[in-house]
């Protein structure tokens, strides 16, 4: 691995390290700090992308584990939130399916490119974030109810996507 990649995975790396504090402190209902660990991660998440391509040192391992990161974090706030009882043991398995979608999708010699898709990782740490800041029941029920209709959009837009690179890579 280049020096210079070293620095936006490490970046990367520190999702990794939050999504256990993250889950300790909020099942722990230290929701303040749980808020702070987010916004760690969210600057994370921009910043990582952000200094790769200001350094010139994008690399496919590095999409990888920013996607891994982003992945792990989310995954670990959910477990978190559905031991609470705030949101139903399902959405577990959504977000998994969604993420499994992108990866499959993805490990073509094309990147599948889905305009909806690549908002999904910000729109559940949104979610995240409005689910700690204003934890009303109605809230997360509107929250899951335009994720669900989110994940539908992005499945659609990337199948269609990638049925589009796969018929123009066969021509």
């Amino acid at each position: 691995m280049p020096n210079k990649s070293r620095i936006p995975n490490f970046i990367s790396t520190i999702r990794f390290i939050a999504a256990p504090i993250f889950f300790y402190v909020f099942l722990n209902n230290l929701f303040l700090i749980s808020v702070y660990i987010l916004v760690i991660a969210a600057i994370t998440d921009v910043l990582d992308g952000y200094i790769a391509r200001k350094m010139c040192a994008t690399t496919n391992l590095g999409s990888y584990l920013d996607v891994m990161a982003d992945f792990a974090f989310i995954i670990i706030c959910f477990c978190a939130f559905v031991i609470k009882g705030w949101y139903h043991p399902l959405i577990l398995i959504l977000i998994t399916f969604m993420f499994v979608l992108f990866i499959v999708t993805s490990v073509s010699k094309k990147l599948v490119y889905d305009p909806v898709g690549k908002y999904l990782g910000a729109y559940l740490i949104c979610m995240i974030f409005v689910s700690i800041l204003f934890p009303e029941s109605f809230l997360r029920q509107i929250l899951l109810i335009v994720f669900v209709l989110f994940c539908l959009t992005s499945v659609i837009s990337r199948l269609f996507f990638w049925h589009k690179t796969k018929v123009k890579g066969a021509i």
